[in-house]
């Protein structure tokens, strides 16, 4: 059995900010922070969009991480984004420009390397290992006049197999949509409406064997280092060029639309995004041009892209008071979510891992001012209980949610060249079109 303070599941962007930002402010190195990881470093993870406004919070994590994102990226590791360019509510194409945000270019991340930079910076606090169970141990020890109420873990070890039992004041789950551990505690995740996103990743192709002197003039590199967005009558594709000569093509919809079931093969997708869009085609090049090879899979992709919300985000119960005990004040056991755990949102906001690099380095500030503040109160004047960790981060969700939600209903309102008229049918094609923005639209808050 090994005792800590803290046990962060999961070591993606928001586990790691968690796990990063207790230990900027670990300055007397006595708050124990543990961090189990079981990410499988070589498998592709879509979500690679990172806007430049996460410069300042990652400088802010670690002194290292910044820097190190820079370098890999003049090494060809990740490609800059030079701004976003969306044909939305028209056909016309408004972008934005890097050159006018004040932090500079956002990136489009090789996600595996990103996530493994973050690890690194958390090396002398990773686990590797998967975690199995959770449960709540109440102790009371009247000799010494102490209640105590912590979780124990059971994690199963990546190197040996074997089954390790860690125990812990405060938990947090930075397990992604699925939430394990705060489902396995009670909690459970809101779906607002059902959204999935079908994707391809293309590759360069070898335009060598294409040229000859009559298609000399034809071009022979992807240069468009923006994000692509266009909407389309079921839903809307988004692209972005890649690390290592890829492109990356996504479609967003609703499970139930016909267009869904199109998507899901390789052959209907390409299909759509050829009918459906004129940049993000043009950035592929031409049929008889190819940029890309066509994938030689059957089926595209897919993963769950709809909103979500946990309910609640976070807890805390406090320690039973015991008879003839001294002051426990401080004492009991608390949870919390983070990143996609607590709060997953649709793909069109671009703001999965920027958020979840924010909440973590807030919720990490927040529990080590919890514990600093326990363990010396007379320093810390403005300590938070655990309620307050509670009360402030629940907080600090609501206000990105409504956010969130405020921005996602103006930008699905803003379309309607695809809703359907007086004169079309029931059965007509187009009307999945406008049924797909009714249901956008109709999505209230919660």
């Amino acid at each position: 059995m090994q005792d800590y303070d803290v046990i962060i599941i999961g070591a993606g962007p928001a586990g790691c900010a968690t796990a990063l930002a207790i230990a900027k402010r670990n300055t007397k190195k006595c708050l124990r922070a543990l961090v189990v990881d079981n990410a499988d470093c070589s498998a592709y993870k879509i979500g690679e969009s990172l806007p430049a406004a996460a410069r300042p919070t990652l400088s802010m994590l670690h002194p290292t991480l910044l820097s190190q994102i820079t370098q890999d990226t003049a090494n060809g590791l990740h490609e800059m984004c030079t701004g976003n360019a969306s044909a939305w509510a028209s056909p016309d194409l408004h972008e934005t420009y890097s050159l006018m945000n004040p932090y500079g270019a956002g990136w489009h991340l090789d996600r595996a390397l990103f996530d493994e930079t973050l690890r690194k910076a958390c090396d002398s606090m990773l686990c590797k290992g998967k975690f199995i169970a959770v449960r709540r141990i109440d102790r009371t020890n009247v000799d010494l006049g102490q209640a105590s109420i912590d979780w124990e873990v059971d994690v199963e070890s990546a190197e040996q197999g074997n089954i390790l039992t860690f125990r812990a004041q405060w938990l947090v789950d930075a397990t992604g949509r699925r939430a394990v551990v705060a489902s396995k505690i009670g909690a459970k995740m809101d779906k607002h409406l059902d959204l999935l996103s079908f994707y391809l990743v293309l590759h360069k192709s070898d335009i060598d064997h294409y040229q000859d002197s009559a298609t000399s003039s034809k071009p022979t590199e992807d240069t468009d280092s923006r994000t692509l967005i266009e909407s389309a009558p079921s839903g809307w594709w988004y692209s972005a060029r890649l690390p290592h000569d890829r492109r990356l093509i996504m479609y967003t919809t609703t499970p139930s639309d016909p267009s869904a079931r199109i998507a899901r093969k390789v052959t209907g997708f390409m299909d759509m995004v050829r009918q459906e869009t004129t940049h993000i085609t043009k950035a592929m090049g031409d049929e008889a041009w190819p940029l890309y090879e066509p994938s030689t899979a059957k089926f595209t992709q897919c993963t769950a892209a709809g909103s979500s919300v946990l309910r609640p985000y976070a807890s805390w119960e406090s320690a039973p008071a015991v008879p003839g005990c001294s002051d426990a004040q401080g004492l009991g056991r608390g949870w919390c979510a983070i990143g996609d755990a607590a709060l997953a949102f649709d793909p069109l906001s671009s703001q999965g891992i920027i958020t979840a690099l924010k909440a973590g380095a807030l919720l990490g500030s927040l529990l080590a001012n919890y514990f600093y503040g326990r363990d010396n109160p007379p320093v810390n004047p403005q300590k938070l209980d655990g309620e307050g960790v509670v009360r402030t981060i629940s907080e600090a969700y609501e206000h990105v949610r409504i956010k969130y939600e405020e921005g996602r209903s103006y930008y699905y309102n803003a379309v309607s060249r695809f809703d359907p008229t007086d004169e079309q049918g029931i059965g007509d094609t187009k009307l999945r079109g406008g049924n797909f923005r009714v249901q956008q639209r109709e999505l209230k808050s919660h």
